[in-house]
């Protein structure tokens, strides 16, 4: 039996809605790894990259920074101009670097739940100024409280690009470097 025009319509319909969902992850194209190539500069070997540079590739060419960065684990540099408690039961804490201008994209880091240690939660000031961590015995009680993060401080994100959302740079799973690595990346 031949299938009528209205259910090729259907079909078709169906088909179409299901396009852009695809899109939405940025499938590295070879024309964007292209594109990339030609018009920014490579990512280094170490994955390292400023701040300034990231969001100066999604502002200067969006589709090329794609290409860039999509499927890799990088570390961004830069100041802290946000800090938010995650919004999921898997998302702990969201740190936001940005330029104090604001003029370029910023990078929006997730950090997740298996990036604080175990009987431990992470905190967020009432001013949004400064993150802790809270270590709590089996019991819940209270161990002891260390601050974690501030506004205004130079971090090291490490992360897995996930997308470009909302003009955000999302990196995933991140982990922030410690200082001293932070400090030996900044001197070279």
């Amino acid at each position: 039996m031949l299938p009528t025009s209205r259910t090729l319509l259907i079909l078709t319909s169906l088909l179409l809605a299901t396009v852009p969902l695809g899109a939405q992850g940025f499938p590295t194209t070879k024309i964007a790894k292209m594109d990339a190539a030609f018009s920014l500069q490579s990512l280094p070997n170490n994955h390292v990259v400023p701040l300034n540079i990231i969001a100066g590739d999604f502002a200067k060419n969006q589709e090329a920074a794609l290409g860039k960065y999509n499927g890799q684990r990088i570390t961004v540099i830069g100041r802290i101009s946000a800090l938010s408690q995650g919004s999921s039961e898997n998302k702990v804490l969201v740190v936001t670097l940005q330029d104090p201008s604001a003029n370029l994209p910023a990078v929006r880091g997730d950090f997740l739940f298996g990036s604080i240690p175990l009987n431990s939660e992470i905190q967020v000031s009432a001013d949004s100024s400064m993150a802790t961590i809270v270590h709590r015995d089996g019991s819940g009680n209270i161990l002891s409280q260390q601050p974690y993060l501030a506004v205004d401080q130079r971090v090291g994100l490490k992360g897995n690009f996930k997308e470009l959302k909302a003009g955000d740079i999302v990196l995933t799973d991140c982990k922030l470097i410690s200082k001293q690595q932070l400090h030996q990346l900044e001197s070279k």
